[in-house]
């Protein structure tokens, strides 16, 4: 074999490991049990994707989502479909809580823990005012307001839940809702792990080390969100807030 022939069949080979190499098994769907305890941010893959009341394609659609147009889901639970797949209980801002097929959503932040604890919280609080009453119960007082913000070509309603704890705060748009801060002084216990009382230690054990600090004020970030812990004077947690960047 001349010379010529031995580098093009080496080059061959080294493409075809770099290819080999590149292309890596599909990630593993995480599990109900899993995402029970710890939910995880979906995204839509996929053009008119149904959500719907349960986990097979003969239950009713609540609504179509598309990859462009969707939001950032809250995976809470996953369960095997009357076809033999792996459907996800989700939450959208745009059509409330349902089931969607697993083959039409992508996982990403798996491995991220400020993601998967904001998810969290995003749970517990609700993704849209009705889930937040849901959830919180019935607020002592809400109050609304319609403006244009600067960036957007439509009207918004801001839309405040007061308890007597705190405030949640949502942008209600044409199609779909948005979290936009939850802020609390006690009335729930907590942000996951991170209860009202928890002490310096433990909330750097859950968290890991604070992106900032100013007075007694912890905050960590995760892309367009921000977690705040505020520490008494016995240093223990004895507020928190959730704020978003609305998109």
């Amino acid at each position: 074999m001349n010379r010529k022939k031995v580098r093009g069949l080496l080059c061959f080979l080294s493409a075809g490991l770099v290819v080999f190499a590149g292309s890596p098994a599909a990630a593993a769907l995480p599990q109900g049990e899993e995402l029970r305890g710890r939910p995880a941010p979906a995204f839509v893959s996929g053009t008119g994707v149904n959500m719907r009341t349960g986990p097979s394609t003969s239950f009713k659609s609540l609504g179509k989502l598309s990859e462009r147009a969707s939001d950032e889901l809250v995976a809470v639970d996953a369960a095997e479909g009357e076809d033999g797949k792996t459907w996800f209980l989700v939450l959208s801002e745009r059509t409330g809580e349902g089931w969607i097929r697993g083959d039409f959503l992508r996982f990403e932040g798996m491995d991220n823990h400020l993601w998967r604890f904001i998810t969290l919280v995003r749970r517990d609080i609700g993704v849209t005012p009705a889930m937040a009453v849901t959830r919180l119960g019935q607020p002592e007082k809400t109050q609304s307001r319609s403006f244009r913000p600067e960036d957007r070509p439509d009207e918004v309603t801001e839309t405040e839940l007061l308890y007597p704890g705190g405030t949640v705060v949502f942008w209600v748009l044409k199609d779909r809702a948005f979290l936009v801060s939850a802020d609390f002084t006690g009335g729930i216990s907590g942000f996951g792990k991170v209860t009202f009382g928890t002490d310096v230690d433990d909330v750097e054990k859950t968290l890991g080390p604070p992106h900032g600090v100013r007075n007694r004020v912890w905050t960590y970030h995760s892309g367009m969100s921000r977690i705040h812990i505020r520490f008494g004077m016995d240093t223990r947690v004895d507020r928190l807030i959730l704020e978003r960047d609305p998109y």
